[in-house]
């Protein structure tokens, strides 16, 4: 088996490939419904544990949320895993096998999250044109904006949250970050970790 040195990553429609070991590995998001009793939840990770896939986050909706509580006895769980593309139809299989509907699987195409600030004349440099620009690469885009604007004619200030498809991807985007502020004159302060 030949065994590569550095790994080649792919990104085609809205799936991240990342070969390693000669197998597809993607980050999955995994919707199932529960029978509302204790130990399924465990019983439901149990087929996950095995096929030694890394569970990365469980978000379990429990009796607060009425819209993930059908009355029929039943809630749902978000399980969120990286594993080997071959895999994850058999979890699902074994899932159904326990009796836990799957309701949704979905890779995810973005990994790496970041929030950065802007500060000047945000707005009237055209926002608009900033997040563009930043959605436009195909490996990060802008999820979240939040603006302070005291008055029309003083200094505002934009926090921006963006994903990004990897680390790699997330350093290209701080570049371009960085001359967007410098062509439009905007001070940029980022994460300590990625300065």
């Amino acid at each position: 088996m030949y065994l590569f040195k550095k790994r080649t990553e792919f990104i085609a429609a809205h799936y991240e490939f990342v070969f390693i070991n000669e197998r597809i590995c993607m980050k999955v998001t995994m919707d199932i419904e529960l029978k509302d009793e204790p130990g399924q939840l465990i019983l439901a990770l149990d087929p996950i544990s095995r096929s030694k896939a890394n569970l990365i986050s469980v978000f379990h909706y429990h009796k607060s949320n009425a819209v993930s509580k059908s009355g029929n006895g039943k809630v749902q769980v978000r399980l969120v895993l990286d594993a080997k593309s071959l895999i994850i139809d058999k979890i699902k299989e074994e899932l159904e096998a326990l009796g836990v509907r799957v309701l949704r699987i979905g890779t995810e195409k973005y990994r790496e999250t970041m929030t950065f600030l802007m500060i000047g004349h945000v707005v009237n440099t055209d926002i608009r044109d900033t997040v563009t620009r930043i959605d436009g690469t195909g490996i990060a885009e802008v999820i979240d904006l939040s603006l302070s604007m005291p008055d029309i004619k003083e200094p505002t200030s934009a926090a921006f949250t963006i994903n990004a498809v990897g680390k790699k991807e997330l350093k290209t985007t701080v570049g371009l970050l960085k001359e967007i502020a410098k062509e439009k004159e905007l001070l940029l302060i980022l994460p300590v970790e990625i300065e």
